[in-house]
C-alpha cells in the first residue's frame, strides 16, 4: 500500500512540472511578444561591428530611438569619429559633424537604420516569417528571434536578435547577406527603454 501512494505521489510531482514548465515557456515568449509591442522607446550604447570588408571596422555610439522613426546616434569611438551625430525626425536625416561645426542633410536610407533596434521591432510587429529558438549564451537563457529583411538588399538579407530571458533586454542583433555570412553586429550595453 505504501508503494502505491509513492508512485501515485510520484506521478503527480512529475505531471505538476511538466505542466508547470510548459506554462513557464509559453509566458517567456509571451514575454518577449509584449516586449516588442510594447516598445516606445529605447536609450543604449552600442557596439557596431561592420563585417562587409576584409577588415573588421568598430564603433561605439549612443542610440537614442522611437518607435516613430525619429533617433540620434552619437559616435563614441573611434576617436576620429567621436561626437559625429546623426538625427533623424522621421522624415529626413541630419549629420553633425562637431569637429569642423557643420550640418549635412540627407535623405531617409532604410538600410541606414537596419543597426536601430526600432527598425527590427516593426518588423517583427508586420512579419509572419519569425523564427523563435531558445539558446544558451554566455551561461544565460536567451531567447533568439530570425526573419528576412525585405528590400532585396546584397548585405542585408536577414536579421537575428538575442535577448536575454530573464530581463527581456537585447543582448546581440545580428544582419547576415544572402549567402548567410554576417555583414553587421550589434552588442547592446546600458540598454533602457520607455523611460
Amino acid at each position: 500500500m505504501q508503494i502505491k501512494k509513492l508512485i501515485l505521489v510520484s506521478c503527480w510531482l512529475i505531471i505538476t512540472f511538466i505542466f508547470y514548465g510548459c506554462s513557464t515557456k509559453q509566458s517567456t515568449l509571451q514575454d518577449t511578444t509584449d516586449f516588442f509591442r510594447d516598445l516606445k522607446q529605447y536609450e543604449a550604447v552600442v557596439t557596431v561591428t561592420f563585417l562587409k570588408d576584409k577588415q573588421p571596422n568598430e564603433v561605439k555610439m549612443k542610440q537614442i530611438a522611437k518607435m516613430n522613426g525619429a533617433y540620434e546616434m552619437i559616435i563614441l569611438e573611434p576617436e576620429h569619429l567621436k561626437d559625429v551625430k546623426f538625427m533623424c525626425d522621421g522624415q529626413k536625416v541630419s549629420e553633425y559633424y562637431a569637429s569642423i561645426d557643420k550640418t549635412v542633410e540627407q535623405k531617409m536610407n532604410s538600410a541606414q537604420n537596419e543597426i536601430l533596434l526600432t527598425s527590427f521591432v516593426k518588423r517583427y510587429l508586420t512579419n509572419d516569417n519569425i523564427k523563435k529558438q531558445e539558446v544558451q549564451q554566455g551561461g544565460k537563457k536567451m531567447i533568439t528571434y530570425e526573419m528576412p529583411i525585405e528590400g532585396n538588399f546584397k548585405y542585408l538579407s536577414k536579421e537575428k536578435i538575442w535577448l536575454e530571458e530573464k530581463k527581456l533586454t537585447p543582448v546581440q542583433m545580428v544582419l547576415y547577406d544572402n549567402e548567410g555570412n554576417i555583414t553587421i553586429e550589434v552588442i547592446y550595453n546600458e540598454f533602457k527603454y520607455n523611460f
